[in-house]
């Protein structure tokens, strides 16, 4: 099993990444050269594989197209990938209330993410407004949930779904303030 330990980058492969990632938004170089600070020249050598880019140019790139950096250095999606629970990854951001993340599906995958959210830990909610490009289906796993897309309110009971449109306006939260967890599918990925 290759670890990736010692490994060079393979800057044609990841070049091509990029490339493909640009053209999919209909970006051109000079504008997403300009987005993360390098000039046009440089993001076409990077695209080219014709130089090996810096982390932090690797990271302004990613940030300007909208995908996760790893995403650059990742296998193809064609393999079966198991995230066994114990080894999910956990995001608690500072600011949310509380709320975890946990991330079910590959980061391999391009098109599909899954995250099962638990809202209501330490009391907390998330009701910060989210928008992004895509679609969105939520089914509550436990307890009650509320689903706020722009105006309208959900009230959600166990086993219960809703999806919509993810460049809406949305916010979560257990309902009356208890605990919930959600099972979050997003197509594009989001995290």
């Amino acid at each position: 099993m290759d670890d990736g330990v010692g490994t060079p980058l393979d800057v044609l492969d990841i070049g091509r990444r990029l490339r493909e990632h640009r053209a999919a938004r209909q970006l051109s170089l000079d504008t997403v050269a300009k987005s993360c600070g390098i000039s046009p020249s440089l993001l076409s050598q990077v695209e080219r594989g014709k130089v090996t880019p810096s982390l932090s140019t690797l990271h302004g790139i990613s940030q300007a197209l909208n995908i996760p950096m790893f995403e650059l250095f990742g296998s193809p999606a064609d393999h079966l990938s198991l995230i066994r629970a114990r080894e999910r990854n956990v995001i608690r951001p500072p600011d949310a209330g509380g709320v975890a993340y946990e991330l079910l599906s590959s980061a391999h995958l391009r098109h599909l993410q899954m995250i099962e959210m638990r809202l209501g830990l330490e009391g907390g909610t998330f009701d910060h407004a989210l928008s992004h490009a895509g679609e969105e289906c939520v089914v509550v796993l436990e307890g009650r949930a509320v689903v706020q897309v722009d105006d309208e309110r959900v009230e959600l009971d166990v086993g219960d779904s809703v999806s919509f449109m993810a460049r809406r306006p949305h916010s979560f939260a257990g309902l009356d303030g208890a605990s919930a967890r959600l099972i979050v599918s997003m197509t594009p990925p989001a995290f």
